[in-house]
């Protein structure tokens, strides 16, 4: 990541000598006009816009509720079931920029992390840039066209539908910035940090930059690159001087060594920054700082993937980018608080499917420990929805390669490059031919990682598919690992997607052949779209999966609220993470089903139903007394024993040979389950499900009790129903209905309860408890202050939390 700060000489300061302005990046969060209509004067600096919407960015034109206040869902929507009932349409966004004099003579860039897509940029009336690929970052150079005074940039968004097979949202997804450079300063895009050799000895560090002079003058130009440790000690420094002349641009290349340094690896995410600060004339013009992490990738069918040498098994998940409640908006808290989930929950790794991820999630990955494999693109040449990418592949596909490898290549989380998912035209000669152009201008980029691609069939000639990738991506296919190696003996294998269902299958395959060297499931994160998959299977009709009003996959290993589901511990157990060694769930009774829809269709390919057993964390089953409950106990003790009340109902082995699980069937009775994993003989861990009353009580929580009053800091707060014993509450008959409203020096950004069928306002701040659980969403507002988060639930008592925003 690099970030752009003003920067002025302590002495100077003290002194008051009048010093060039350094490079600036102005966040553009704040202060956006929307409107959700097609509006052909839009763009003129004079539009009178005072009645639009006042937005900040992120933001999601799509969840932008109706005029009357009622959700924005539609059956008719031509997304359908893919984009969850959800519109797209056509949207302006429209914004003054006050620009002095000094800034407007300078270098300036706008930069944009993504729009979802096909848009139009205008400043003050004069259309400058279009930009069709919704996920991809860019900047519009406005230097020479900005002035001093208000500035105005139209922006046209045509989300034309249908353009995705999963949820996209609408408009400016991502930040927003504005980069004020001086006339000498260094390339943004140009920075590329490397460490081709990382032990624990020594760290060889390259670093390449191009340095501009815009100015209409020869500048004699010093740089000074310093490594700082993340407590801010200097590690290693260096010096460059260059004469530039005017208009001319240089390489700065140069090797740097960090003794005994502190490496990045899964399980230390150690990280440094390079700082570069440009001098001219002795005074500073520029300073960059890039944040990197010292580690060196090899991958081999022998010895699998090694990270500073050490074997890396890839316990991975497929995530989109939709932050639910938020929408497609990727605000930089909630796509943090995704990857945080996923480590939470025993992964080590997330696939971004099927788009570049954000900055944000990259910066946690980090900061974390996760592997990622940055993905480009879900088709090539031929559209897999009318109004998809493939519109602009042809002309587009090199500035948007550029893009993601760019802005992500100094992130020591990136592992792999992936340059397409389930491509229609993989395995023909014009699929073999785009695979090997996109993959060649990724190694242009960046020859330190490898190149993969999802790949979904077994053609006679897929095999030049893969020829062109350095580790070969499998979509559903391990029963292929053993035949393939057969015949591609160094061929690099791993799963981009498999099913909860097959957990233990996939993940054995990993554990046992060396040439494979991981797993994602399909998904990690529950979201928008492709509505009820994990529930109801794979329907040989797609249109009549997930019917209105289904608006959620389902499938996600963790609920699109952020509570881990069965699935989830199940494979905590199947990777020995020790997070959670032992768990117990209980198969819903036939005919009691709490969703609609479950048995609607036959599946016709086992292989892509991808849910789990559909069981429960819940010991309340009114109406079952005396009939027989299946209970499955997940464990990574080679032992357990399930009791009822405090008897037991016998000990059960649980290995590799029953896959981590012991079933029993339990004649329902009240009270307590519990299940006790033995390790050599002794009690080592219990996991216990109790039967609940009916709601007494509501159990308030949030992840952060202190915000920044910037308008951007998340907090999650979770609501959740308790009997008068503090047992969790989640048979559905006892479901209530909760307002929160948040008073003070925050707002509600969004609420939900992760139900799939449940279609209210996420702005409404009403919503029911879906198995006795609610979450809200508060975004801080620009003043200091305390925040008043009040919680009412029908028939209980009010409560209050208190939050506070601090100055940044």
């Amino acid at each position: 990541m690099i970030k752009w700060v003003r920067h002025m000489p302590f002495a100077a300061v003290l002194l008051g000598i009048a010093m060039p302005l350094c490079a600036e990046e102005r966040n553009l969060s704040r202060d956006w006009l929307f409107q959700k209509s097609d509006i052909t004067s839009a763009s003129s600096p004079i539009y009178d816009d005072h009645a639009w919407l006042k937005v900040e960015v992120p933001h999601d034109g799509s969840i932008e509720d109706k005029p009357d206040g009622s959700a924005p869902y539609d059956p008719n929507t031509p997304g359908g079931q893919n984009s969850g009932y959800l519109p797209g349409g056509i949207g302006w966004y429209r914004r003054h920029i006050m620009l002095s004099a000094d800034d407007a003579a300078r270098v300036v860039h706008l930069n944009f992390e993504a729009i979802y897509m096909d848009a139009d940029i205008w400043l003050n009336g004069q259309h400058l840039a279009q930009h069709h690929y919704g996920y991809t970052a860019f900047s519009v150079d406005l230097t020479g066209k900005v002035h001093a005074g208000d500035n105005v940039v139209a922006i046209r968004v045509n989300h034309a539908d249908p353009s995705s097979r999963w949820y996209a949202g609408s408009g400016l997804i991502r930040p927003v910035s504005l980069d004020i450079l001086d006339r000498v300063h260094l390339d943004p895009d140009s920075i590329f940090v490397k460490t081709p050799e990382a032990t624990s000895a020594l760290a060889k560090v390259v670093t390449h930059a191009v340095m501009a002079n815009d100015s209409s003058q020869t500048r004699k130009v010093d740089v000074v690159s310093k490594i700082l440790s993340a407590n801010g000690q200097v590690v290693a420094q260096s010096h460059q001087d260059k004469s530039l002349t005017a208009g001319a641009k240089a390489q700065l290349d140069e090797t740097l060594a960090i003794t005994n340094p502190a490496l990045w690896s899964p399980d230390s995410p150690n990280l440094y920054t390079l700082v570069q600060d440009v001098y001219v004339n002795g005074a500073i013009t520029d300073e960059r700082r890039t944040r990197f992490g010292a580690r060196t990738i090899t991958v081999d069918a022998v010895h699998g993937l090694l990270i500073n040498g050490n074997k890396v098994l890839l316990r991975g998940g497929n995530i989109h980018h939709d932050n639910y409640m938020l929408g497609g908006a990727g605000w930089p808290d909630a796509d943090a608080r995704k990857v945080a989930l996923m480590k939470a929950a025993g992964y080590n790794a997330i696939r971004s499917a099927h788009n570049p991820a954000s900055q944000a999630t990259l910066d946690a990955a980090d900061e974390l420990g996760m592997l990622v494999i940055d993905e480009a693109f879900d088709m090539w040449n031929i559209s897999k929805t009318p109004m998809d990418y493939a519109r602009f592949f042809k002309q587009d596909w090199s500035q948007d390669i550029d893009s993601l490898v760019i802005s992500g290549r100094n992130h020591p989380s990136v592992l792999f490059w992936s340059i397409g998912n389930e491509i229609p035209e993989q395995g023909t000669p014009s699929g073999v031919e785009t695979g090997r152009k996109l993959a060649e201008r990724v190694r242009g980029l960046d020859p330190t990682r490898p190149v993969t691609e999802a790949i979904n069939v077994d053609t006679p000639h897929i095999a030049d598919q893969f020829a062109n990738l350095d580790v070969a991506g499998y979509n559903y296919n391990e029963p292929l690992f053993a035949r393939d190696h057969q015949t591609y003996s160094q061929r690099v294998m791993f799963t981009t997607e498999s099913t909860s269902k097959n957990a233990f299958t996939y993940w054995r395959a990993a554990e046992t052949m060396p040439w494979v060297i991981g797993d994602f499931v399909w998904t990690s994160v529950d979201y928008i779209g492709e509505t009820g998959i994990g529930w109801m299977g794979y329907s040989q009709d797609w249109q009549k999966l997930g019917p209105y009003p289904w608006h959620l996959a389902y499938c996600g290993e963790i609920d699109a609220t952020g509570r881990k589901r069965p699935a989830a511990y199940y494979r905590e157990v199947v990777w020995k993470t020790g997070i959670d060694p032992i768990s117990a769930f209980v198969q819903q009774p036939a005919g009691t089903e709490d969703l609609p829809n479950r048995h609607m269709f036959t599946l016709t390919q086992p292989h892509t139903d991808w849910s789990l057993d559909d069981v429960h964390p819940s010991w309340t089953w009114p109406g079952q007394e005396g009939k027989p409950l299946n209970v499955v106990v997940y464990s990574e003790y080679p032992e357990v024993e399930l009791l009822l009340n405090g008897k037991s109902l016998g000990r059960k082995s649980t290995n590799v040979d029953t896959q981590y699980k012991a079933t029993y069937s339990v004649p329902y009775h009240p009270g307590r389950l519990v299940a006790i994993g033995y390790q050599d003989g002794h009690a080592a861990r219990q996991w216990e499900l109790r039967t609940a009353s009916k709601p007494a009580g509501v159990d308030v929580s949030v992840d952060r009790t202190q915000l920044r009053a910037n308008g951007e800091d998340l907090a999650y707060v979770t609501i959740a129903l308790v009997d008068d014993n503090g047992t969790p509450v989640y048979n559905q008959s006892d479901d209530r209905r909760v307002s929160v409203r948040v008073v003070g020096a925050g707002k509600l950004a969004g609420m939900g309860n992760g139900k799939p069928d449940d279609i209210s306002s996420f702005q409404s701040g009403q919503w029911k408890t879906f198995h006795g659980r609610v979450v809200a969403v508060v975004r801080s507002v620009l003043q200091a202050g305390p925040i008043e988060v009040h919680v009412d639930v029908d028939g209980l008592t009010t409560r209050r939390i208190y939050l506070h925003a601090v100055s940044p």
